[in-house]
């Protein structure tokens, strides 16, 4: 077998893996790697560098560590030497499709001639690695199959370790959030996406059980059961955490907040997860890691998924086009990233926001009703400044009648004699404890910041009153 057998066997247009080329240099030490594959089968591979590519072989149960215990180790297909460092994940329909991730990897001395040893199938050598060190001897039995050996030497272990399960790294995580611009940025560096109109829910994914969280920390696991349920399906027992959006689209085909409320209310399963981020992966943590690359590992994580989780596609550059296509499209806007840029727990100019249209949450301070409107003519709104609430005006439209009798209900146990605001406006109202809050379109903040053509969309249960702040400023 040659480097032609692993080239025939891949599309590389469709897998990450590197393509299967001799490298014009021979090295002073010779380099050996065991891979962790989780793929059709979860095994271990050895590769051994010789002659210009990497002898492998498939070991289901890893390599021993004790004396006396045999492993079965299966001949494959040589890898390119370049194979040594690739991490990642090799996508469905592809030949050996799963995560890839390095177990061990260092150098390694052959104790006899390597291709004689073959030939008689009896192989010896001597590893250097961080976790698997000492003597180990390849005995061939029948056809590709062998069975490896770990010679008696000061480096075997009494009792042989049970490999842990891979675990996410972290438990929570307070999302990266996109500081609010009104210019779009220029240049090759930057990556854009669509701003989608839903509620940003993290997913973590361990082993086959998923759970769905808020930006602040809500759990919505049983309230976005149908995404939950395809979240935990995915990888197999592979354990990852994704960043997305949670939406519903109408039947333009635009993400509709107002509709995904509704949704959620009347307990459908209609919901799509967008997703437009990896943040760990078989145990490891990602953040660290830059954008693209992040992205790179997330769009073949999911194929094969199911139709309700889908990928955020991105363009680089070309950020003004977006825009223009975002608004002709009817869209609330886009969203542009630095491409090299790591995943931060706070907002970062390094995500930025530029929406068509002005809209953002406020909270609830108090409302109106007149002899026309008793249930509900409009909402008294605020934002936080210094710790203190201040006023921005109020919303008059927006409201369906059984809007107003769903939000006429949760201000009844809010009545409050004290107005929340420092500054109250002199306004006749009934005056709310600052507990909810409302999403918000308007045409523009005036000179005394107050709301122009303010319209309701719906009520945000996935936000903090108190992380609610005027955007821009």
């Amino acid at each position: 077998m040659s480097l032609k057998d692993y080239n025939q066997k891949r599309n590389f247009s469709l897998t990450p893996e590197p393509k299967g080329i001799k490298p014009k240099q021979k090295t002073k030490q010779l380099l050996f790697v065991i891979q962790h594959h989780k793929a059709t089968a979860d095994h271990f591979d050895l590769r051994l560098q010789h002659n210009g590519q990497l002898v492998s072989f498939a070991v289901p149960k890893g390599l021993p560590k004790t004396k006396g215990v045999k492993r079965l180790a299966v001949m494959v297909e040589p890898h390119p030497i370049s194979y040594a460092n690739f991490e990642g994940v090799i996508p469905k329909g592809n030949y050996g499709a799963g995560v890839v991730e390095i177990y061990d990897k260092g150098t390694y001395t052959q104790l006899e001639n390597f291709d004689s040893g073959i030939k008689k199938g009896n192989l010896n050598f001597f590893l250097n690695g961080e976790k698997h060190k000492g003597g180990y001897r390849l005995i061939k039995t029948v056809q590709k199959n062998w069975l490896i050996i770990k010679s008696n030497d000061k480096f075997v272990e009494k009792v042989e370790k049970t490999q842990k399960k891979p675990q996410n790294p972290f438990k929570s995580i307070s999302p990266m959030l996109a500081t609010p611009s009104n210019e779009v940025p220029a240049g090759k560096d930057w990556a854009f996406e669509i701003k989608y109109d839903g509620y940003r829910i993290i997913a973590f994914k361990n082993q086959k059980t998923a759970k769905l969280f808020s930006r602040n920390g809500t759990d919505y696991s049983e309230k976005l059961q149908s995404v939950c349920k395809s979240i935990s399906t995915l990888a197999k027992d592979i354990p990852f955490v994704v960043d997305g959006e949670v939406v519903c689209f109408n039947s333009q085909g635009v993400s509709d907040f107002g509709l995904l409320q509704q949704n959620i209310k009347n307990q459908t399963n209609n919901f799509f997860y967008v997703v437009f981020d990896l943040l760990a992966l078989n145990g490891k943590d990602l953040r660290s890691t830059t954008f693209l690359k992040r992205k790179e590992m997330l769009q073949n994580l999911l194929v094969g998924a199911n139709k309700n989780i889908m990928f955020s596609s991105h363009v680089i550059g070309n950020g003004k086009k977006c825009f223009k296509l975002a608004k002709e499209n009817n869209l609330e806007g886009i969203v542009a990233k630095k491409i090299d840029s790591i995943y931060e727990e706070k907002r970062s100019p390094n995500w930025q926001k530029i929406k068509c249209y002005m809209r953002q949450e406020f909270v609830i301070v108090g409302y109106q009703t007149t002899s026309k409107n008793q249930t509900l003519s409009a909402i008294l709104v605020a934002y936080s400044k210094n710790k203190n609430l201040v006023f921005a005006g109020k919303v008059g439209t927006g409201f369906s009648e059984q809007t107003k009798q769903e939000l006429s209900k949760l201000f009844k146990p809010l009545i409050t004699n004290n107005c929340p605001i420092k500054n109250p406006p002199n306004i006749n109202a009934n005056w709310l404890k600052p507990k909810l809050v409302a999403e918000i379109k308007f045409a523009e903040f005036t000179k005394a910041g107050i709301l122009r053509q303010p319209s309701f969309v719906g009520i945000r249960q996935d936000k903090n009153p108190k992380d609610v702040v005027r955007e821009g400023l």
